[in-house]
């Protein structure tokens, strides 16, 4: 089964140590009218949020940037 591909993508660098962080947004197969996608972080399936919004994907990821 080929890989799906991202409808958006985010990566946020870290120029310090060189570490990235990739975050995919794929299209789910069968979307409501509430905008969802599949999120895939650093090439593996998110466990912890496995499908979101963009909203909930960018302040989440906002949050750790802040925290880190």
């Amino acid at each position: 089964m080929p890989r799906p591909k991202a409808h958006y993508r985010m990566t946020v660098t870290n120029h310090e140590t060189g570490a990235h962080l990739k975050v995919e947004l794929i299209d789910l197969p069968f979307a409501t009218h509430v905008r969802q996608f599949r999120v895939r972080v650093n090439g593996q399936w998110a466990r912890k949020l496995p499908v979101a919004s963009k909203t909930v994907v960018t302040k989440q990821l906002r949050a750790w940037l802040v925290k880190h």
